[in-house]
């Protein structure tokens, strides 16, 4: 069997498995051809002056003076060998790696070593300035240190007890440690005020050796020619490398001028490179396909499976959602899905099975379904988003406005508390230190502060629900450092000071039930399905309602809900105005966790309705194009 009838019959039987259906194909005109390629390739002999710090130690070389010097020798010295006048790095490049290239065709970098010369010069030493001492750390150079045992006083203060006087005398006297001088001789420098410089270690100097290094470099760049009539030989070889070559013969230095950025040493070799080309007419167009290598590797397929996967890929519209599914399953769609979403190659491209007018359109339609969905998962978010944030703030609200009816003393000193606007200040407070957290020295709020941070933003990372970039997590872990200290602080004092308080039950039910009561009208809407019933539901909740606060009203003269029946509605509105001053001063709270608790629990549930919708497709790279792979 021919390469044309294998070629013929891996497409015919494979081709439906791969596409989704049937690729009619008929293949004509095979040419095979073993031309014969000749590579050129090259190194460059790198030659350079490398420096090396000895310090106080001077190294075996040639002794050249100072430092510049010895650094101006080893560079005129490395220019004889970089000319040519001196060949010790071109004949170490043809004793290691001339054979290897010979015998095992090796192309690779490759050290040199340095050349037997050594240059060694000096500096004068930057710490002592040459001198070979410094001033002593311990006193300063003044040689001499405060007594420990006076404080530098020279006295130290005794008692007696005078048995003639029956009492105890107090009085001061010499210092025995320093003999009243309140200074004692430095034990470091022993009294001189300097000490031996720890850099060069009393020369005065410091050493410097320079070496010539060689280093041969291979070149980037290949030169070959071709007898082929097949126009992309090169450039496969070049792309595909040399694995695809064989019987390498005539290995051999080659004088080439001008070429291979200029290399020192080139060397060439004749290799044989099997192709093979033939026309197919597919689906009645004619298209030019390539092969070459030891495997027939594929060069160019000339787009064999084109018809056939745009046929499967033109269906997809983000319409249906069944017929989607089985796109996204097809194989070729799925491959070339993937190869982009995750930047990958594969054969299928690569070698032009596929056309890239064809992947560009797979996945345009792609894009499109990804943004269809896209707007399917946020449909309705906008109107949600003002309903939660209305049922938030309102919830919010009438949870402070029940704390304030219950605790009106509590209410009353809100003022005097730190409110979230003031967290900013008490944060620079925090870093410049002017108080310690619970008590402990205040640079230890630092460990805090930043290990809240660290723990914030790995939290974040960790537990939020789908994957963010790296700006929004340090903005939430940023956020949550600066908010949790003054939540978690406020939540602690303002317990344990409402455990103080009595509430004020009796009065607080009356007024906290007309907040309260507003959930039966939601209730009495929300829970009926037909929009009369919504309706019967609304009056019943409306009269449900009225009564409970008709109720109180007649009761109260019993229970003395309020004290003044006689002014009930004044007292009520009294006790709510009250209420609403608390509110007033905490309205940042108020609005900071209706607006959190909006954004984040609306969008979360939106989220998750979309990734149960996404996830019916079964395909996970369109969990991850929609970045909802977490």
């Amino acid at each position: 069997m021919s390469k044309l009838e294998q070629f013929q019959r891996f497409i015919r039987n494979n081709g439906k498995d791969l596409t989704g259906v049937d690729v009619p194909v008929i293949l004509s005109n095979e040419q095979t051809k073993q031309p014969q390629l000749k590579f050129t390739f090259g190194w460059t002999i790198e030659v350079g002056v490398s420096q090396h710090e000895h310090g106080s130690y001077c190294p075996n070389g040639i002794q050249s003076g100072s430092a510049s010097n010895a650094r101006d020798y080893a560079h005129d010295k490395a220019k004889e060998y970089a000319s040519g006048q001196n060949s010790l790095f071109n004949d170490r490049f043809l004793n290691i790696l001339g054979p290897d290239i010979a015998s095992n065709f090796l192309i690779r970098n490759r050290d040199l070593k340095s050349a037997p010369e050594t240059y060694v010069g000096s500096k004068v030493c930057y710490n002592c300035s040459g001198s070979g001492s410094q001033s002593c750390s311990n006193c300063h150079g003044s040689g001499k240190n405060s007594c420990t045992g006076c404080s530098g006083s020279g006295r130290i203060s005794v008692s007696r007890f005078d048995s003639h006087n029956n009492r105890t005398v107090y009085t001061t006297e010499s210092c025995s440690s320093c003999w009243g001088s309140g200074k004692k001789t430095c034990y470091t420098c022993n009294g001189s005020g300097s000490v031996t410089c720890n850099t060069c270690n009393g020369g005065g100097y410091l050493y410097y050796s320079y070496t010539i290094d060689g280093d041969a470099k291979r070149s980037t760049k290949w030169a070959y020619n071709s007898n082929d009539y097949h126009e992309w030989t090169s450039e496969f070889v070049k792309n595909n490398g040399l694995d695809l070559v064989y019987h390498l013969t005539e290995i051999a230095e080659v004088d080439v001028e001008g070429t291979l950025d200029g290399c020192t040493f080139i060397y060439a070799f004749t290799a044989k490179l099997p192709t093979l080309q033939f026309t197919a007419t597919i689906d009645k167009v004619d298209t030019t396909m390539c092969f070459a290598g030891k495997n027939d590797t594929t060069h160019n397929a000339g787009g064999v499976y084109d018809p056939a996967v745009w046929f499967v890929a033109q269906e997809m519209t983000g319409n249906d959602q069944e017929t989607d599914k089985d796109i996204l399953a097809t194989p070729a769609i799925k491959d070339i899905i993937e190869a982009h979403t995750t930047n990958t190659q594969i054969a299928l491209l690569t070698e032009n099975w596929v056309s890239k007018e064809i992947n560009d359109a797979v996945i345009s339609n792609y894009q499109h379904l990804v943004t269809t969905l896209k707007k399917q998962s946020v449909k309705g978010i906008a109107p949600n988003m003002f309903l939660s944030l209305i049922k938030y703030t309102y919830l919010f609200f009438t949870l402070g406005m029940l704390i304030a009816l219950l605790f009106p003393s509590f209410a009353a000193e809100t003022s005097h508390r730190m409110s979230v606007s003031q967290v900013p200040e008490w944060i620079m407070a925090l870093l410049m230190m002017k108080f310690g957290l619970f008590g402990l020295p205040a640079y230890v709020n630092y460990v805090f502060v930043f290990g809240l941070l660290w723990l914030s933003y790995k939290s974040v990372k960790k537990w939020y629900w789908k994957n963010i970039g790296k700006t929004k997590i340090w903005l939430l872990a940023i956020s949550i450092t600066l908010l949790l200290p003054h939540i978690g602080f406020s939540s602690y004092y303002n317990t344990l000071e409402l455990l103080r308080h009595s509430p004020t039950i009796a009065s607080s039910l009356v007024s906290g039930s007309l907040l309260v009561g507003v959930y039966l009208l939601i209730f009495g809407v929300k829970k009926p399905k037909r929009w009369y019933g919504k309706l019967f539901g609304l009056l019943a909740g409306l009269g449900i309602y009225c009564a409970i606060q008709y109720g109180l009203y007649v009761i109260n003269p019993t229970y003395g809900f309020v004290v003044d029946h006689t002014h009930y509605a004044r007292e009520v509105t009294k006790l709510l105005t009250s209420a609403l001053d608390f509110m007033k001063h905490n309205v940042f709270e108020w609005g900071l966790l209706s607006i959190s608790f909006t954004y984040f629990l609306t969008r979360r549930r939106f989220w998750l309705k979309a990734k149960t919708m996404v996830a019916d497709y079964d395909s996970p790279v369109l969990l991850k194009s929609m970045n909802m792979d977490k």
